[in-house]
């Protein structure tokens, strides 16, 4: 149950970015040396399944409150855990990590939740030529997987995730031979995948997006990483902002380290508009939120948006129709009138299994109260989010 806020808060906190975690924790991992990142204060609960999981994979890891020191095994020390590696909620941990561990001839059981279950692509599994079982003809989890991969030329669909791209980017310090990658479909969340290639040039790596001839390099990173912000999360005190009419002290982010969410930035919710989140796909329910309470206008370029935690584009109607707020679902994205005021639900509100819907939610209900399901999701990505809610 979330009530309505007896006060207004006047500053709100931001996690650190998860997806500069994950990567640069498997980087640190594949090393020959120790890495210390900081800034990792309130980490998400997908970069820490990420981090455990390399610990049963036999990769040291010294946790403290600001840092994770991590001394690497090199590109062939990954060990055969004593256990199925369970990756939770993270579809980034689980493509990343399961496809790093292809790189010797050692089974691997891998398992996540039921969201994690809805988002694996037997497709791209079966075109590796490895080992792979899946469960069941209709259950993915957990799946067993046994390398090594060898193949030199792999053709993969980069229009529902780019990090199928980015997995094996990330992986090429275990390669002896370059890949030439054929990528059917426009990338999506290409934002995402030139991280992948950012972190792995900071790493040794010549390959540059757009060539998808890889090249294998000697993973060295830089003894000491500090994590950004992450950015995407500004959108949920945006939608605090025009719920409540009032201005948040808000942590900046750079730029370059806003992997897409940089356009918030720019953002007037109180005229109608177009936005278009092909680059960022993870602000569509805050943001089609924000809009209804505003001006309006519409959301393009999300349709890689159905492929997430759950399909963000029907459950994001679903949901606000909770708080009475009603939005349209196009191919690409969501229609809004705007000028629409929340109204208390009342039933419990479903989230679906997704982090994202919960804290959208939530913000609603300090306005207007809701029973929320899924007390605990916000943890995935942002520990701390109820703590900045309370005046």
């Amino acid at each position: 149950m979330v009530n309505p806020t007896e006060g207004a808060i006047h500053s709100a906190g931001l996690p650190p970015s998860k997806s500069h975690l994950i990567r640069w924790v498997l980087m640190a991992a594949q090393s020959q040396q120790t890495v210390t990142i900081s800034g990792i204060r309130g980490a998400a609960r997908d970069a820490c399944s990420m981090r455990d999981a390399l610990i049963e994979l036999g990769v040291q890891i010294e946790i403290e409150e600001h840092t994770w020191t991590v001394h690497g095994v090199g590109k062939n020390g990954f060990s055969t855990p004593e256990s199925i590696l369970d990756l939770h909620n993270s579809g980034t941990a689980f493509r990343l990590l399961s496809f790093a561990c292809l790189r010797n001839g050692r089974e691997i059981q891998i398992t996540g939740d039921a969201t994690l279950e809805s988002r694996i692509d037997r497709d791209f599994w079966n075109s590796l030529g490895i080992e792979v079982q899946f469960q069941s003809d209709q259950q993915n989890l957990p799946f067993r997987i046994c390398g090594p991969f060898n193949k030199q030329k792999l053709t993969i669909d980069g229009s529902k995730t780019s990090q199928h791209l980015s997995s094996i980017l990330l992986s090429m310090p275990a390669r002896i031979k370059p890949l030439d990658l054929t990528i059917e479909g426009d990338i999506v969340s290409s934002r995402h995948a030139q991280l992948s290639f950012d972190i792995a040039a900071k790493c040794g790596s010549q390959n540059q997006f757009g060539n998808w001839r890889f090249l294998p390099w000697e993973c060295q990173p830089p003894s000491h990483v500090e994590i950004p912000n992450d950015a995407s999360h500004i959108s949920f005190w945006k939608l605090y902002e025009i719920l409540h009419g009032t201005k948040l002290k808000i942590p900046n982010v750079e730029s370059e380290d806003s992997i897409g969410a940089e356009i918030l930035s720019d953002l007037d919710f109180n005229i109608e508009q177009t936005i278009d989140l092909r680059l960022a796909n993870d602000l569509i329910t805050p943001l089609a939120a924000a809009l209804a309470l505003g001006g309006g206008g519409k959301i393009v370029g999300a349709s890689h948006a159905r492929y997430k935690e759950t399909n963000r584009i029907e459950q994001t109607s679903e949901m606000l129709g909770k708080f009475s707020i009603q939005v349209e679902c196009t191919n690409d994205g969501l229609l809004i009138p705007g000028g629409q005021l929340p109204a208390s639900p009342e039933t419990i509100v479903q989230t679906y299994g997704d982090h994202r819907m919960q804290m959208t939610a939530a913000v609603l209900a300090t306005k207007v109260g809701a029973r929320i399901e899924g007390a605990k999701l916000h943890e995935v990505s942002f520990p701390r989010f109820l703590d900045f809610l309370q005046p």
